[in-house]
Order: structure tokens, then C-alpha cells, then sequence
């Protein structure tokens, strides 16, 4: 499933392969990145460094979830929820606030979108093995 990313996102034109300065060369491995959300089940994401980019806004959602009206009352109950986080809860909107900050500095429209060594995307394939073959095939092209 393909997702539009929000619209703070949506700098670019939407790319198959979207290619910055990349060095020549073949690389022992390869860098790998996912951008995905949480709904979305990508296979083959062992190897790579997976980012959900709705990680601030459902926590978001939970913070502000029934809180009353009156705007002095659910700032007060928000402060409190956001203060009882657990380490991991936190870990993980930190995560999400790297994520759109990568996928900000990389331009992505969309998402699932795979990310190889920092230079080449590949958009709405759910399989990482898949998205490897797609960007290998690509760099013997000469890409």
C-alpha cells in the first residue's frame, strides 16, 4: 500500500529512483533505510534501519486522547501523560523524529519507500529483497 507522506513532506516530484550524488563503485554493503507506517509490514527488514514516520503523530493521538475542553485542565493531563512515557515510548517518538527528519533531508513523497546508501529510493515495494534487486539491477545499468 502506498501512503502519501504528510504534507511538510511532499517537497519533490514523485521519483521511481530518486539519485543524489552517489559515489562510484560497488559497496560491500549496502546502507539500507525504510520509511514505513506502523500499518504497513515491509518483509526483509532485518539488515536495514527501519523508520516509522507516524511515530509522533499516533503518539500524539494517544497524548491527546479524551481530553476535556477546557484547554488549562488538558494541558495539565497531557503533562502528566507525556511525563509517565516509558523509556521505550520515548525511544521510539525520538525514532519517529529522526525518521521525518531523514525523510525530509531525502525528499521522499511517499511511503513504503527503501532507501539505498543514502542516494537511490525505491517506492511502494514491500519487500526488501525485492527493492535490492530493483536498485542492483539499476547500478549495472550504469546508474
Amino acid at each position: 500500500m502506498n501512503t502519501t507522506l504528510p504534507a511538510a513532506l511532499r517537497r519533490s516530484a514523485l521519483l521511481i529512483f530518486a539519485i543524489a550524488a552517489m559515489a562510484p563503485g560497488a559497496h560491500a554493503q549496502e546502507r539500507i533505510e525504510v520509511f514505513q507506517l506502523s500499518t504497513q509490514h515491509l518483509r526483509g527488514t532485518a539488515t536495514a534501519t527501519v523508520y516509522y514516520v507516524d511515530a509522533i503523530e499516533r503518539a500524539d493521538a494517544a497524548l491527546s486522547a479524551g481530553l476535556p475542553p477546557d484547554a488549562t485542565e488538558a494541558a495539565a493531563i497531557a503533562k502528566r501523560r507525556f511525563e509517565s512515557l516509558s523509556a521505550a515510548d520515548r525511544q521510539a517518538i525520538a525514532a519517529g523524529a529522526r525518521g521525518l527528519a531523514a525523510a525530509s533531508r531525502y525528499r521522499l513523497t511517499k511511503v513504503p519507500a527503501i532507501v539505498f546508501d543514502g542516494a537511490a529510493v525505491v517506492y511502494g515495494v514491500d519487500d526488501v529483497e525485492k527493492a535490492r534487486a530493483l536498485y542492483r539491477a539499476w547500478r549495472a545499468r550504469g546508474g
